[in-house]
């Protein structure tokens, strides 16, 4: 039971994600004595008309037994629109043969003649009615492996005759993203003349969350550029690459800047303490592992036979670092509210410990709705909505991003972000800003 379970969420996990990849839609994949009975290479949103070109080289056969010939003809690349889902369900879990189910259409079978005849051999189809597709390699013949290469092209036609490489349900993709990246330009612009205009209120951590949102701009940037390579020539020509670099110090970035905002530093605490150093370091270590599976996930494929664990790991890495990342703004809480009881200084100690009691239900509405309710939304709905709760996820770490930086805003409205005076830290070390005073 438990490993059926397993398997269900495997699936549930490698569908959803596959459309999020950034992949080139020429494609070249190769399989190396492979004995999967249910290969998947992508999938692809069609509109009228659409291709589908497969060119299948180095092929290779092999039989575990030399008593059960292999029978090529349950051997061949296929596609199958949405309604043949639960087909392919099934031949994922259970290693079902899908050869002959409704919905399941071959591009070609193998057949022996043309195995010995042919180094390679090609083929097109013509999809005529707009769907989702999964386009997939199928193995029924039990106990053979095989060995081949697959040059994959999947495309759309314009009204003018142009190849359009881009999934159909992803056509607006450029376009949203370069005008979220737009927004954080200015978004970018606009707190640097904040902390230009108000120099005596700028702190370390407020130069932090600059470099945070520059690095969000380029990995923007370079995503709608990705994907506007990608549907006029099928590649994305680097873009991916650099891409994927920008996002994993995005992701290490605005980790740090969570947990350091989190332990105030910088703004009521100049060093952090040793717990706080264990969380982050944590916290950056499991940001590491989310971002390199991120990467791998991005770079194999669904045709690749670790996919799935990749994925896994990714969700559950992404998950904990989630959770850890919170630490610090919840201890920080608790010791601003007993303080405030001991110091006698209830008034300013309420005000810090209001704002990180606002920043942290900041950070569990912001994990609650792009790691759960996003995540829902896409699983409940049509996939045609796929491109709108992407657009969703980004309008959510815009106002995410919004509201987190509005707290802690450097302008003399907000006292709290004045660094304690030596009084304050109790004989501990002073803060460069110990002589400033607190503004109202």
């Amino acid at each position: 039971m438990h490993e059926n379970v397993h398997h269900h969420v495997v699936y549930f996990f490698l569908l959803f994600f596959s459309f999020r990849s950034v992949r080139s839609e020429i494609q070249t994949i190769k399989l190396s004595s492979d004995a999967r009975p249910f290969i998947l290479f992508e999938d692809f949103g069609f509109s009228n008309p659409g291709y589908i070109s497969v060119t299948i080289s180095s092929v290779s056969i092999a039989t575990k037994s030399i008593f059960v010939p292999t029978k090529l003809s349950l051997m061949g690349v296929f596609y199958a629109p949405t309604p043949a889902r639960q087909a392919i369900k099934l031949a994922f879990l259970k290693d079902i043969c899908v050869i002959g189910k409704p919905f399941i259409f071959p591009i070609f079978t193998f057949d022996e003649k043309t195995i010995l005849s042919q180094s390679h051999f090609n083929k097109t189809v013509l999809v005529t009615i707009p769907d989702l597709y999964y386009i997939f390699f199928v193995n029924c013949a039990k106990n053979s492996t095989v060995t081949l290469t697959v040059d994959l092209e999947t495309y759309n036609i314009k009204p003018n005759g142009d190849r359009d490489y881009i999934d159909e349900h992803f056509a607006s993709m450029p376009t949203t993203l370069f005008f979220f990246s737009l927004f954080f330009f200015v978004f970018l612009v606009t707190w640097s003349y904040a902390c230009n205009t108000n120099k005596h209120y700028v702190h370390k951590i407020h130069i932090v969350m600059a470099i945070l949102l520059f690095l969000k701009f380029l990995e923007l940037i370079c995503y709608a550029n990705s994907q506007n390579y990608i549907r006029r020539s099928g590649l994305p020509h680097g873009w991916n690459i650099l891409w994927l670099a920008i996002n994993f110090a995005r992701n290490m970035l605005f980790i740090v800047v969570i947990m350091l905002i989190g332990a105030g530093w910088s703004l009521f605490r100049p060093t952090l303490k040793e717990p706080q150093i264990c969380a982050m370091s944590l916290t950056i270590f499991l940001q590491i592992l989310a971002s390199t599976c991120f990467i791998l996930i991005h770079g194999v494929g669904p045709s690749d036979k670790h996919y799935r664990y990749w994925i896994l790991m990714y969700y559950a890495m992404d998950f904990l670092c989630c959770v850890t990342m919170m630490l610090p703004a919840r201890k920080s809480i608790d010791e601003l509210g007993l303080n405030s009881r001991m110091e006698g200084k209830e008034a300013k100690r309420l005000t810090h410990k209001k704002v990180y009691e606002n920043f942290v239900l900041a950070l569990y509405l912001y994990v609650g709705f792009t790691r759960l309710a996003v995540f829902a939304l896409r699983t409940t709905t049509s996939f045609k909505f796929w491109c709108s709760s992407i657009a969703l996820e980004l309008s959510i770490e815009v106002i995410f991003y919004i509201v987190v930086y509005l707290m802690f805003w450097p302008n003399e409205r907000y006292d709290y972000v004045v660094v304690e005076d030596k009084e304050d830290e109790s004989g501990s070390m002073a803060s460069p800003r110990s002589g400033s005073r607190v503004l109202n």
